[in-house]
Parts: structure tokens; sequence; C-alpha cells
């Protein structure tokens, strides 16, 4: 499988949407998500003025990542392309300008937060989100900073 990554715009949001709410549908303990079209004008929004990252094959968007000044917002990768490096450059995108980062990850993501450990971001907190449908999940902040 080959990738191309490129600066996303907001031309780039359903189809990024649409790859969270596919994770959200294989992750059974996870609080039920936004419709496409609401989920996916709140993206467009966003990608118009946060720097975000999008790898395609043959494409077709298949892994995205956004950040917002130091904190990584969203980092998905479609299931088919997971592990084979697409969200290691994802990551180092984000990255790339910064000496810094925080990236948020739900502790039963256990899969996200091997990823970020291995790509040497730390536990630093913890928080309980609670959500409107009567789901609980912990929140673990993850921080990054580059070697001095």
């Amino acid at each position: 499988m080959t990738f191309d990554f490129r600066t996303g715009t907001p031309a780039d949001a359903t189809a990024c949407a649409r790859i969270i709410r596919d994770w959200g549908k294989e992750t059974p303990w996870m609080t039920k998500l936004d419709e496409l079209t609401p989920m996916a004008a709140y993206w467009r929004r966003v990608f118009e003025t946060e720097p975000v990252w999008v790898a395609e094959n043959r494409s077709c968007v298949v892994g995205f990542c956004v950040r917002i000044d130091d904190n990584v917002s969203a980092l998905y990768v479609a299931r088919q392309t997971r592990n084979h490096g697409v969200g290691k450059i994802l990551l180092d995108f984000a990255k790339a300008d910064r000496d810094w980062i925080t990236v948020w990850a739900y502790e039963l993501n256990v899969p996200a937060r091997r990823f970020y450990r291995r790509e040497g971001l730390v536990e630093i907190s913890r928080v309980t989100e609670k959500y409107d449908d009567g789901v609980s999940l912990v929140d673990v902040e993850h921080r990054w900073r580059r070697p001095t």
C-alpha cells in the first residue's frame, strides 16, 4: 500500500468525519458520535483555520491529523490502513515545528495509547469525561517534548 501526504483542506472534512464515525462503530465502549453532516460541518470549520494533514491512498483520504496550538485534537487512521506507518507520519507533521505537543486518548483506547508511548509521549494526567448518553470515559493526557 502506498500513501501520499498533503495539507488538508475544508473539502476533506466529510471524508475525515467518515473515518471517525467508522472508528466509533468498531469501538464498542465509545459514546454515541454525532451524525455525519454536523460532524463534517464541525471539522470543515476547524480545517479552515488550523493545521491539518491528510494521508491518501489512490486519492482517497485514509487518515488525518489536526493540531490546534500545541494540542493534537484528532489523529485517526482508517482501519484497513493502520499498522502501515500512516499515523506516525501524521504525528511527525504535528510535531515538526513544536517543542512539545499534547495528545488525549481514552484509557480504553489501548492501541492508540501504545502508539503514543512508542512515539515518545508520556502520560501526564487523567480526567473522567461524562457524556449525555450516560457513558463515562477516562481521558488520558499524553505529552511529547522535543529532545534537547
